[in-house]
This record gives structure tokens, sequence and C-alpha cells, in this order.
């Protein structure tokens, strides 16, 4: 199916250059049951471009909230991720430089993207490969057979590009400091400023999430999209995820040493964080199931009786969410059962969380496995669905 076409200068930067060959009456994403095509972008119908306020350690300028993302979010709110290992790069980040300048000769969006593309651990060029691996690959609408004499790599240059592009759309440090809210140890703000602020300037409303100093550190922009990717018709939406931030009493700390910073701090914020865990929900807390009484305990198993464990969650680098408790790591086992032990190998698991809803590889449904002892004192595993029981969803619970 001929949908796009890529043109580039050899003569001064590279400008892309889209043919719309879609379609003007193509459908919105999500808004029909249509099959995924070159044109209608399903499942993952939902882009969500995300940013981040990384102050201590600080990460980029000290005047921007650093772009994270472009993630491919399905109508439900759950997600595929790692789509398509034939149409990975390097991990390590050490060919995205050779795609983008040697490639695409776009020196200018590789320059861009050095400034505004931070990884909290300094490893920016990995984040850029993990990020096409794990979300571009399930962009079903830049796959190559959707483009015309499809040149090696030219869906991940597109995907970096209109990456950026849309980032330069929503100047979320200026929109904040124009009204008034700006970086400061010392001040604080509410939560109806914050989201009126942003709201207003986005057309839909926006989430954005407080890390554990109740300072905020996460920004999401929700879009529906109108045929491909490529033609970039981008569709503000409503936020599909709740924030954790508190209604008053929010900060929005300067970047260490940065040239906002507050003279004569009288509240310094200098706590170094492990990044935020991109999901709105707090460092620690209980794990409730849908639907049905009593709480997880620290071996992972449920109870209908006792004290519930307090879990603690902390974001990877590669953005995957760690869950522990007293117990030690926690992961699902061979059989799929969730379990928390001192020898649980926490890398092997990839938990995420969704509007507080805890998954693995994008599921988020869980059963009732094997039970021991009986009464009030029984303890029964859950394990990830697989379609054959009655399913019930595990959530975060704030202490």
């Amino acid at each position: 199916m001929l949908i796009s076409q890529f043109l580039w200068s050899t003569v001064s930067a590279a400008q892309s250059v889209f043919d719309n060959s879609c379609p003007n009456d193509s459908p919105v994403s999500c808004s029909s049951s249509n099959a995924a095509s070159c044109c209608f972008e399903a499942p993952g119908g939902i882009l969500l471009q995300t940013q981040f306020w990384d102050y201590s350690p600080a990460t980029g300028p000290d005047d921007l909230f650093t772009l994270h993302g472009l993630w491919p979010d399905n109508c439900d709110g759950t997600y595929e991720q790692f789509c398509d290992n034939s149409n990975t790069i390097a991990n390590d980040g050490s060919t995205v430089e050779s795609i983008i300048v040697d490639s695409f000769n776009d020196k200018e969006l590789y320059d861009n993207l050095n400034n505004a593309w931070k990884d909290i651990n300094g490893n920016d060029h990995s984040l850029w490969a993990h990020e096409w691996n794990k979300h571009g690959t399930c962009i079903n609408t830049i796959l190559p057979k959707c483009y015309t004499d499809y040149q090696q790599y030219q869906n991940v240059y597109n995907y970096y590009k209109i990456l950026y592009d849309l980032f330069e759309t929503l100047p979320t440090y200026k929109w904040l400091v124009d009204a008034g809210i700006t970086p400061s140890n010392s001040k604080t703000y509410t939560k109806s400023q914050i989201q009126q602020t942003l709201n207003s300037k986005f057309g839909a409303d926006v989430y954005f999430k407080c890390d554990s100093n109740n300072a905020i550190s996460e920004i999401w922009y929700f879009h529906h999209i109108k045929g491909s990717l490529l033609q970039q018709n981008f569709i503000p939406i409503d936020s599909l995820s709740n924030s954790n931030c508190p209604s008053s009493g929010i900060l929005f700390p300067p970047k260490k040493g940065g040239s906002g910073s507050d003279p004569n701090p009288t509240n310094p914020t200098t706590t170094t964080t492990s990044g935020p865990a991109p999901t709105g929900v707090p460092s620690s807390g209980y794990i409730k199931l849908s639907g049905k009484s009593g709480c997880l305990i620290s071996n992972g198993k449920w109870y209908t009786s006792g004290t519930c464990a307090t879990y603690h969650f902390s974001q990877s680098s590669d953005d995957n969410i760690a869950i522990t408790s007293s117990k030690g790591a926690c992961g699902v086992d061979s059989s799929n059962n969730f379990i928390c032990a001192s020898s649980v190998d926490s890398s092997q698991t990839k938990f995420a969380i969704e509007n507080g809803q805890i998954g693995v590889d994008g599921n988020f449904n869980w059963c009732l496995g094997d039970s021991t002892g009986s009464g009030s004192s029984a303890q029964t595993s859950i394990y990830l669905s697989d379609g054959s029981c009655s399913s019930f969803t595990i959530s975060v619970s704030n202490k």
C-alpha cells in the first residue's frame, strides 16, 4: 500500500516531506473497530507524548521539561511493547547517530535531541534506542511495508523526527512560567493551578505526576491520531490516568545548580530520586484485588484478614517498575505466579503500572491460584491470566 514517500536534501539540513496519501476521511484511532492498516493506528490508538522534570540529580537544561518518549497505548489503557524484533536497533544506542546524521543527513535533529532527550543516568542514546525498540516498533502505520522505496531505518528516523516535532508544540516549562508557576525551593502551587494552565494550552485534560516530595515530576499528553503517524494529525484527548499530586503544596523545584534556583531557599528539596515511575503511583502502598476483600501480604499471596503488606515501587533505567516487599524483590515465577522473596531476581519480570493497575508485559489481568490453609488464615496465590479463568485486576492503594 502506498502511504508515504520520504525525501531528504544532501545540501542543507534534511527535512521530512510526508506524502499524505491516506484518505482525508481516514477514521480517527479508537473511533472504530477497523483492523490495523497503514492508515489506521491499532491497537495502539492512543499516543502519549511524555516529558520529565528531573531536578535532583538535575537532568537537561534548567528551563526545559525533557523529552521522554512517544508511547502507543491501546484504547483501553493497556499497551503492547517490543512488538517487532526484526525492526529493532542496537540496545546500547550505538547506531542512532549514524541513522539520524549519516543515513538521513539531519544533524539539526540530532543536536536538538541531544539537548532535549535526556536519560537520568546519562545514557541518552541508549534511552533513544530503548524507546524505539519498546514503543516505536508497536506503531503499525510506520511499518516498512507502509513506505514507497523504503530505506533501512527510515521509520526509526521518522519516529525520532515526529517525536521531537510534537515535543516542540508542547512547551510545558514556558506554559507554566508564563502563568506564574516558576521553579522555586520555597513556593508551592495547587493542583488546580497547574491543571488549568496545562489544560488551557493543550485543549484537553493533561496528566501530571508528583514524586515522593510532592514535586511535579512528569507530564503526559494524550492524543488520538487520524490516519498514519507520518501525517502527524494528532488530536488532543483527556488523560486516561489520574494524577497522584495533592490538591495543594505542590513543589516545582529548580534543577539543582540551575539558574532558576532561589538565592535564599527556605525549603530546599534536594532528595535524590531514582527517577519517577511512569504511572502516577506513590513510592509505597498496599496491593488490593478488584472486587475482593483483603490484600496481598508480603510473600505476594492474597489474604482476607490480617495486616496488608507495604510494597515499594521504583523505576528502573529501562522504564520498568521494580516492586519489593519485606520478603525481598517481587516477580512472577515460571508458572506466572506473583511472588516476593529474597531469591527473586527482579530483573526477570517487567512490571508496569497503568492507571494504578499492575501488569506484566501488557497483561493486567490476574487469576486466583492454589491456596494453603483454610478459613480466614488461607493464603491464595495469584497468577497472570491466561484467558481461561475469571480474572480481576490488582491495584496500588495509598497507605
